[in-house]
């Protein structure tokens, strides 16, 4: 072998390796498949799943609009204050997550809101509305009570406090539900003028049941701290071309759960001799939600409250209202509510009404 045919035969060599390593073959990364947003009729209409997960999400909420009037800011005894009247603005926004786990409906839900107000100084406002965890039928947070429950209408004032930091365990089966809760009371709830850094107790619950058109339930509330309580029934029934809504409450004295006259509407300013001494003692209500057409209700409603202030002859009055609901389009509601309270003469120098015009778009 010459050194001609040495060289050859290295540059075929060298040339072989060289095409067998371009010929190795190309892999291509294929594109990652984007991850959609799939509805989860799992829970209902609104839910979605949170990509990646097997958690539901719900978002809604509400964007009101509203004009309040009242003709005297409190019906004094002796005199009348000026009439009073506010603007405001105000935003729901709610959030709902859901996951079916081995023992039962894990859920977690937060609720807050924002309102803007035009009167009383009180400006912009934003804080917390709701909050709370619940598994099964358990259920752990800051929510509202069965007693924030009402008729139909907007006159009603069947109780007093309905928002507290609570556990409570509902069980629910073919149209019957009874539940127990134990809720923190706090110092300006239970009327407590001490230590306002310790929470009180207090004890509430329903049992009640829906069957067609009938429904009925019963609620009830014992403050540990005042040692006294509130029972309260009410009654649906699908009645001609709308909805009559029964209502009754009694309370054994001042506590936590019976109305205490501390809202803005219905704050009559009954005295008593001693703080924390004036509540409702019975009450009885009623409204009637007609439906005049599939967009438009009106519905009458009345209400009677005996007061019970100590020393004194109690005293007792009637609340009349109408409330007129249109359905604008699908999620646009307008309303206009009318109010006027029958108060004794012999305790207030006149009686006193109000009422409120809203726009609210719900989602």
């Amino acid at each position: 072998m010459n050194v001609k045919s040495l060289l050859l035969g290295s540059a075929a060599a060298v040339a072989a390796a060289s095409g067998a390593q371009a010929a190795d073959p190309v892999v291509v990364i294929e594109p990652v498949t984007a991850n959609y947003v799939e509805v989860c009729d799992t829970f209902g209409a609104g839910y979605f799943y949170i990509p990646g997960t097997e958690t539901c999400l719900d978002i809604g909420g509400y964007v009101r609009f509203q004009v309040s009037a009242l003709s005297k800011q409190s019906p004094m005894w002796a005199a009348s204050t000026p009439g009073t009247w506010d603007v405001f603005t105000k935003a729901q926004l709610d959030i709902a997550s859901k996951t079916e786990t081995e023992l039962g409906v894990l859920t977690g839900v937060i609720k807050m809101n924002a309102e803007a107000h035009s009167a009383g100084g009180s400006g912009t406002t934003f804080g917390l509305d709701q909050t709370y965890l619940a598994l099964g039928g358990f259920q752990a947070g800051y929510f509202q009570s069965y007693w924030d429950e009402g008729l139909v209408g907007e006159i009603d004032d069947l109780s007093g406090n309905t928002k507290f930091n609570s556990m409570r365990y509902v069980f629910t089966g073919d149209g019957f539900v009874a539940g127990l809760s134990l809720d923190a009371l706090t110092a300006s709830q239970v009327g407590y003028t001490g230590d306002p850094d310790l929470a009180r107790i207090g004890v509430s619950g329903r049992v009640g049941f829906q069957a067609g058109g009938i429904g009925f339930k019963v609620d009830g509330g014992y403050d540990t701290f005042n040692e006294d309580g509130s029972v309260r029934a009410m009654t649906t029934l699908a009645l001609g071309p709308g909805q009559l809504d029964l209502g009754a409450s009694w309370a054994s004295g001042w506590n936590a759960y019976a109305n205490t006259f501390d809202d803005w509407f219905d704050s009559y300013p009954f005295a008593g001799p001693l703080p924390n001494s004036v509540y409702a003692e019975w009450q009885l209500a009623a409204g009637y939600a007609l439906d005049v057409t599939d967009k438009f209700t009106i519905t009458p409603a009345i209400q009677w409250t005996s007061v019970n202030i100590p020393t004194a002859s109690n005293k007792s009055f009637y609340t009349f209202g109408a409330l007129f609901d249109y359905e604008i389009v699908d999620g646009l509601s307008a309303k206009v509510n009318f109010d006027y309270a029958d108060l004794p003469d012999s305790y207030f120098k006149d009686d006193t009404w109000g009422g409120w015009f809203r726009l609210q778009r719900d989602f």
